[in-house]
């Protein structure tokens, strides 16, 4: 998809950027690392030519492996021009320094200052050196360079042993943060919200009524909505098996129907985008009892009361500003309960999927037929999640512009 360089620098992060290159990959993008002399102290130089399958590039005079002509050493010029974007991962404050004020004396920093692709910057180190005064200085005078931004570090343990702000960016938030920065901003002005998991419906203080939904298509729509742009992205959350990324959305906890439903309607107002990819149970119980049900030998029956229809509430209620996303699950050969479910929930799209081993509840994969009011009917063929989610969005961005 993309070629991106990875610039290494002298932190013990430094021995992350294997997984960082695997990560990429994945991805489908290829990686060309620049290690400076500290990092080498790190990691190595053949494991990270190994996994890119490409030269390994520290010598601001070398010319191998860059694309440039023999005999010439304007290297940085060509890698700068050939890739989509440099990720300076981990970055020390050392470094960040050094670009901040235009210091060029290796092959990353020569590259930095050619570089007019995006250029990610993502700082590592011990929290009371991230929280000085120089080095926050030094942060705001390079995001004023509108093709600069800075990855954020996370908290956690760190080298010295002590817990906090300093830690390298989770790999994830790494990677959604790339694909951001190369993908159209489609979704750019726009605020998503995005319902996820499987709600449970409390019986009493130990047993729930519930689904076999993951949230994995979910949390695939919200970092797709991410990457291509979307200003705000707050995902409220049933329960799901995935972990749901720190630091990128806001997540409110809603763990049944009734508690999503209040959520929604008291923060729906301020978003243009309604996704509802929560698998919300259709019945809920009258009562809940705090104690647990005691086990006797006689038959146990039980009552059950619709539960709230979230996505039929927001057709009812959405503002005209507003875009609703619907999901439908159905049984092999029932498209036309979706195309029923469209029209009567009174949704702009609708996301149809059957029930199947490769797609719906509990799977990694899905395939899924795009309709919307407006009569489209486009089908997404069998794929990862992620890739589902990205094109999904893509083209309701693209075809929902001449309808708004």
């Amino acid at each position: 998809m993309a070629h991106i360089l990875l610039g290494v620098t002298g932190s013990i992060a430094a021995y992350k950027a294997p997984l960082i290159v695997r990560a990429l990959h994945k991805r489908g993008h290829e990686v060309t690392v620049i290690l400076t002399r500290a990092a080498q102290e790190f990691v190595s130089p053949l494991v990270l030519e190994v996994l890119t399958r490409r030269p390994v590039l520290a010598d601001l005079w070398s010319t191998r492996g860059t694309g440039s002509s023999p005999g010439e050493w304007t290297q940085h010029i060509a890698l700068a021009k050939n890739s989509d974007a440099l990720v300076i991962a981990p970055a020390t404050a050392h470094v960040i320094g050094k670009l901040a004020h235009g210091l060029c004396d290796d092959l990353l920093s020569a590259v930095f200052l050619a570089t007019r692709k995006p250029v990610l910057i993502a700082p590592a180190m011990e929290t009371d050196m991230y929280r000085h005064s120089l080095l926050q200085a030094n942060l705001r005078r390079l995001v004023k360079l509108p093709w600069v931004s800075i990855i954020p570090p996370g908290k956690g343990f760190l080298a010295s042993g002590m817990y906090g702000t300093g830690r390298l960016a989770s790999l994830r938030r790494l990677i959604l943060s790339v694909e951001r920065a190369i993908s159209p901003r489609l979704l750019a002005g726009k605020k998503v919200l995005i319902t996820l998991g499987a709600t449970r419906e409390r019986w009493d203080a130990v047993r729930f009524l519930s689904n076999y939904s993951t949230g994995r298509m979910g949390l695939a729509l919200a970092e797709a909505a991410y990457t291509l742009g979307a200003d705000e992205i707050h995902i409220l959350a049933a329960h799901t098996d995935v972990p749901l990324p720190k630091g990128i959305f806001h997540v409110t906890s809603t763990p049944s129907a009734q508690e999503m439903l209040a959520a929604f309607q008291s923060i729906y107002q301020r978003y243009d985008w309604l996704i509802f990819a929560a698998a919300v149970s259709d019945y809920t119980f009258p009562e809940t009892s705090p104690h647990k049900h005691k086990k006797s030998d006689q038959p146990l029956s039980l009552s059950l009361v619709p539960a709230p229809d979230i996505l039929s509430w927001a057709g009812n209620h959405h503002l005209p500003h507003q875009l609703i996303i619907g999901f439908a699950l159905e049984g092999v050969g029932e498209g036309h309960l979706a195309a029923d479910k469209l029209h009567r929930k009174r949704a702009h799209w609708l996301a149809f999927n059957e029930i199947s081993p490769q797609t719906g509840m509990g799977t990694e994969t899905n395939a899924i037929t795009l309709l919307s009011r407006w009569g489209h009917h486009h089908t997404i063929p069998l794929a990862h999640k992620s890739e589902v989610a990205r094109e999904m969005l893509t083209f309701i961005a693209r075809e929902s512009g001449t309808h708004f």
